[in-house]
């Protein structure tokens, strides 16, 4: 017999069902997106990377800390890189599926650049599935309710070498999630924050066993479906007013919905409990403030679309959007 028994008995530990849906079976398990870029900068001799100049820092520390050249490129209004007609050897580009939806315009990167020297940022895109490139990040707690995580998939032959992490630490990164169960988001804040200051260390670290556990019991089928459901029913009220044009049949992977105004209006909406992010504020040292980078920190509302609410929560935040434009 040849069972090995680790512990049987005594209290009961956490534990989740297994749906056996997790999307990216293949891909490096890390504890940030960061980290994951870290790990496959250091393994792979990349001496230049094209960058998005509206990004977040967190994708920059990793080539700095490196050495890597960095050149900077910025976007037109359809979110198209403005690039070289051509990339040099050992000359990589870095593009981000900016809020799920920039799929088609990825096609036609690859269509232009060779996919070898390509990199996708899918950490705004969870659902959108990895192109045939050089490598793919995703970060599913922007998705999902998990405190960390961070994936690669990549062509090349990685084998992580974990930092290790403490007990305490890998338990503390879920007490803002906690505290927010049995309270409210506002009470949950500051340990959110002191959390995401967790995230500054570049190290590849592996995720929790709570988090893979998490990873493997979610019905992601049900989660895109709600979410695109969800970006539509805004759009279809909404479209009219905002200035960033969208193609609803290019749409698979929304991260919010993007809304593009004179101003930004997240303030009124807080004030409502409507709790919208901002991307990337890091970023308007980058920019110019006559360039669409600079609109999309400045002027742009993100409205809430995920899987956890319905058509309820949706006229909600259309109401409050519309008794502002009035």
């Amino acid at each position: 017999m040849d069972f090995e028994c680790e512990e049987i008995g005594g209290f009961f530990e956490f534990s989740l069902s297994k749906l056996n849906q997790f999307p990216y079976p293949k891909a490096i398990q890390y504890y940030s997106a960061r980290s994951a870029f870290y790990d496959l900068l250091k393994n792979v001799p990349i001496e230049k990377v094209w960058v998005p100049k509206y990004i977040c820092d967190s994708m920059i520390d990793p080539l700095l800390l490196l050495n890597i050249e960095i050149f900077f490129y910025d976007l037109n209004q359809d979110f198209t890189p403005i690039l070289p007609e051509k990339l040099i050897p050992n000359e990589y580009l870095l593009y981000v599926n900016y809020f799920g939806l920039c799929t088609s315009i990825q096609k036609k990167i690859l269509q232009k650049y060779p996919a070898k020297q390509i990199i996708f940022d899918h950490s705004q895109a969870f659902f959108v599935q990895p192109f045939d490139c050089f490598a793919t990040i995703y970060s599913p707690r922007k998705f999902l309710p998990v405190a960390e995580g961070g994936l690669l998939v990549t062509r090349e032959n990685i084998i992580p070498s974990y930092y290790e992490r403490t007990t305490d630490e890998m338990v503390q990164q879920y007490q803002h999630g906690l505290i927010r169960s049995v309270s409210t988001a506002t009470q949950a804040y500051d340990v959110f924050q002191g959390n995401e200051n967790i995230f500054k260390d570049c190290l590849p670290k592996k995720i929790s066993k709570i988090t893979e556990q998490m990873l493997e019991s979610f019905d992601y089928v049900n989660f895109k479906e709600k979410r695109l459901k969800n970006f539509k029913f805004l759009h279809s009220q909404l479209g009219e007013y905002n200035q960033l044009q969208i193609n609803l049949g290019e749409v698979d992977s929304p991260l919010t919905y993007p809304m593009l105004l004179d101003e930004k209006i997240s303030n009124i909406l807080i004030k409502s409990k409507i709790y919208t992010p901002t991307y990337w504020l890091d970023g308007l040292k980058r920019v110019s403030e006559n360039s669409f980078e600079y609109k999309l920190i400045s002027n742009m509302t993100h409205l809430i679309c995920d899987q956890r609410y319905g058509e309820k929560e949706m006229q909600f935040q259309i109401d409050k959007v519309q008794d502002y434009l009035k």
